[in-house]
């Protein structure tokens, strides 16, 4: 790789984990980053464990905080979910992963600004919850990016903040600890991109420690704008090539 690939993934490793145990939408910057570095269909692989360390760090803060009903209802179609777009990528061949990335991040993107809160309470009927769980696991298995859809169902619920970051922490340590065989299958996590992951352990560690901390002084309404902005960029610069 080149030189600025490891600081992509270095900026990565460090929106992973503040994004766990602060706000949301930082993800979906890191998830960019690490195509940017990684500009293969091996991107979401190395990202993955990643996910999982900064998921465990987020589940010790926020453990008493889950809202287990919630995650009951999702979790089984989450898996469906994982298990058909697992299916689509191992028949599928000749397409530009990065482009692909590049496009569930700017539908996932568009999710987040189009749903309006006269529609958001849709989302609390049955079907419409597995649909959800649905595309939000084909969504992570794909790109690692299921954060805005999970994030829309989960502001329907009347949390509290530590509640809505404890159930989005087991939701995504649970479904990204089940992505892993599938990942192995497709060859996309290996004993090389582990390698790679414990080197950035540590850069995760801190993100989260200072998403922690910082949670509380960040401007939320100035800091989503800014991700988003970049989140646009990014997967503009991604599709354009």
């Amino acid at each position: 790789m080149e030189p600025l690939a490891y600081l992509y993934i270095g900026l990565a490793a460090f929106l992973v984990g503040f994004t766990k145990t602060s706000v949301g939408g930082v993800g979906i910057l890191a998830v960019l980053l690490m195509a940017l570095a990684i500009p293969d269909e091996t991107s979401p692989g190395v990202l993955l464990p990643m996910l999982i360390a900064a998921d465990i760090l987020a589940v010790i803060y926020f453990r008493r905080s889950c809202q287990w009903h919630i995650l009951f209802k999702l979790i089984p179609a989450a898996l469906v979910g994982v298990a058909l777009a697992y299916w689509v990528l191992s028949t599928s061949t000749g397409y530009d992963f990065s482009k692909l990335i590049g496009w569930v991040i700017l539908a996932m993107l568009a999710l987040d600004i189009l749903v309006t809160d006269a529609l958001r309470h849709l989302v609390r009927g049955r079907v419409l919850t597995s649909i959800i769980g649905a595309i939000a696991g084909a969504a992570s298995m794909v790109a690692n990016a299921a954060g805005p859809i999970f994030g829309i169902y989960l502001l329907q619920m009347g949390l509290s903040k530590s509640e809505f970051v404890g159930t989005r922490s087991w939701f995504f340590l649970l479904v990204n600890i089940a992505k892993v065989p599938f990942a192995i299958g497709l060859g996309i996590t290996t004993t090389q991109s582990l390698t790679l992951n414990l080197y950035y352990l540590p850069i995760i560690l801190l993100g989260a420690f200072l998403g922690k901390q910082l949670v509380r002084y960040i401007n939320l309404k100035t800091f989503k704008i800014l991700i988003r902005l970049a989140v646009l960029a990014a997967a503009a610069r991604l599709i354009l090539g």
